[in-house]
């Protein structure tokens, strides 16, 4: 019994086949009740056809008219009720063996029928387990929306193994991408170190700074990724309040003007007259900012401009940040908020960017219920990077 409970394929076969056999069973209890009312209704028909060839009406005991019960009626008809009972018994007999075969045949194609998909997808699970995320289910080639709950299953089924490739295929990105960025810092330290250990290097106030500075890099490459990974886990705490996005804008803007000053880098704002209140929080509103402007510092050349703008839209505020730098292409646009993404590559690099800067913005924004995205018009033509925050309710 424990083989039987153990397989769904015999579990649908007992139950197609019992079903079966109910209702063989209910077919002859309801014809054996049935068949005496049945044939007593059909008595004056046949006693017609019987008075035609010479047959007569039996009596009746206890009654005086015409008409033809079974209890105390005519042995004539007593007798021909047994008869016709006996043939249907007969029938019935003769009938349930083939009616079994058929029940288990129908049982057995049925139950293969919703038991194959379920272990295609048992195998195919098996397979994705192993590391063999490339695994699809067959799908019915039906309209979407039109397939039954096997059909529904397997193209869900196949939705999460897509998302399960890609994501691997992030993982082992990541990984890269995280070894990349530390061996170029560890390739100056170690450098310099040796130079110092063989004396080819003076150990000035220079070879320490540019010792300092990729040992900074790396501190920062770390804390963001720790950030970013805490983000993505939901550990973070945020304290949305209303907040006027004009206010929190100028002082970012002050506070930043010294680094675009330094870079000879046009630093301008655009923002309405009165409050634009809306729901954020405000340590994590200036940390999407900071992350904006930063970028768009590093992605234009000296003698650029950068401008920052809040207006308000419907139940909405967007604030966006416009640079005249390197700009993007528009295939690139859907990845400048992927991890360690670069528009130029070697710029950032100089500039000692980690690349996560957008990823932990995009993630913040949608934190708050806001929406983050790019728009260039192309390469050498600046980059506009937008986000929307909801305004307080008045």
């Amino acid at each position: 019994m424990g083989y039987f409970k153990q397989r769904l394929f015999w579990k649908f076969f007992f139950s197609y086949f019992v079903l079966i056999l109910i209702s063989i069973v209910v077919l002859g209890v309801l014809i054996r009740i049935l068949l005496p009312g049945t044939f007593n209704n059909q008595l004056a028909n046949m006693s017609g056809l019987f008075a035609r060839y010479g047959m007569e009406e039996g009596g009746h005991m206890g009654t005086g008219g015409r008409g033809f019960r079974m209890m105390g009626g005519s042995v004539f008809f007593r007798d021909l009720f047994a008869i016709f009972n006996q043939i249907i018994l007969e029938a019935m007999l003769y009938a349930i063996l083939p009616s079994v075969v058929i029940g288990l045949a129908v049982s057995a194609i049925m139950s293969r029928q919703f038991v194959r998909p379920l272990q295609e997808m048992t195998q195919a699970a098996d397979r994705i387990a192993a590391g063999h995320y490339q695994e699809r289910l067959a799908v019915p080639a039906d309209p979407p929306g039109s397939q039954d709950e096997l059909g529904q299953l397997a193209v869900r089924f196949n939705r999460m193994t897509t998302q399960l490739e890609q994501v691997e295929d992030m993982r082992q990105k990541l990984i890269g991408d995280v070894a990349h960025e530390l061996r170029t810092p560890l390739t100056v330290i170690k450098g310099s170190l040796d130079g110092l250990m063989d004396g080819v290097m003076a150990p000035d106030e220079t070879t320490y700074e540019r010792i300092y500075r990729q040992v900074d890099r790396m501190e920062r490459l770390v804390n963001e990724l720790q950030e970013l990974n805490r983000i993505e886990e939901g550990m973070i705490e945020l304290k949305i309040v209303p907040r006027d996005v004009n206010q929190l804008v100028a002082n970012l803007v002050k506070t930043m003007a010294v680094n675009f000053s330094a870079k000879d880098v046009a630093l301008n704002l655009d923002i309405m007259d009165m409050p634009l209140i809306v729901m954020a929080d405000e340590d994590r509103f200036e940390q999407v900012m900071i992350n904006l402007l930063s970028n768009a510092l590093q992605s234009t050349p000296e003698g650029g401009s950068v401008l920052v703008k809040a207006e308000k839209l419907a139940g909405m505020a967007r604030i966006s940040v416009s640079d005249t730098g390197i700009g993007i292409a528009p295939q690139h646009l859907e990845k400048v908020f992927a991890r360690f993404y670069r528009v130029d590559d070697s710029r950032s690099r100089n500039a000692g960017g980690s690349g996560i800067g957008l990823t932990v913005a995009k993630k913040l924004v949608e934190a708050m219920d806001g929406r983050i995205w790019a728009e260039s018009a192309g390469q050498g033509q600046g980059a506009v990077f937008s986000f929307t925050l909801p305004l307080a309710s008045q």
